[in-house]
């Protein structure tokens, strides 16, 4: 599907994206979270929608999805515990190992810890290709409130690692 056509068929699925989230939770923000990371995924997923009617029964699919996952991470709000490192000849490559294993650990924690709706523009950023207006139109949000979230979150996702870093 190409980004004009994915301009075209999708948008006008976010109301019934939204209808999910909002019997899941029963609550607004929650509601828009699941629109907001579903269209996020439909996005990520374009080159390969389906161009038939079954567009809207894979983003149903997907918003239940997204619902279930954030319930559960609702839950859980654990952070990833440390991998080990082998068992490296060498003390320096494990040093590095173990920073480099430490510095992933503590970016995703930090992504993990932004409100949803900036994790999902900040994670959207990061798509080839994409760029503000098309944010604001997968979003439903204005290109300035786009500019203003992800500035935000790179200024939490700093703040952050410069706390913990040591």
């Amino acid at each position: 599907m190409t980004v004009e056509d994915f301009n075209i068929h999708v948008p006008h699925l976010r109301p019934i994206l939204r209808q999910i989230g909002l019997a899941f939770f029963h609550n607004e923000e929650e509601a828009d979270d699941v629109a907001q990371e579903t269209l996020l995924r439909l996005w990520l997923l374009r080159d390969s929608l389906p161009r038939d009617g079954s567009l809207q029964a894979l983003a149903v699919r997907i918003a239940k999805n997204v619902c279930v996952s954030q319930w559960r991470r609702q839950k859980l709000r654990s952070t990833l515990p440390l991998e080990s490192i082998g068992n490296p000849a060498d003390s320096l490559q494990a040093d590095t190992r173990l920073e480099e294993q430490e510095d992933n650990q503590l970016l995703s924690e930090a992504i993990n810890r932004l409100p949803p709706s900036q994790r999902r523009l900040f994670l959207l950023r990061q798509s080839p290709g994409m760029d503000i207006n098309q944010m604001a139109l997968l979003t439903g949000m204005k290109p300035r409130s786009v500019s203003a979230k992800l500035s935000e979150a790179r200024r939490r996702l700093h703040e952050y690692i410069k706390r913990f870093k040591i």
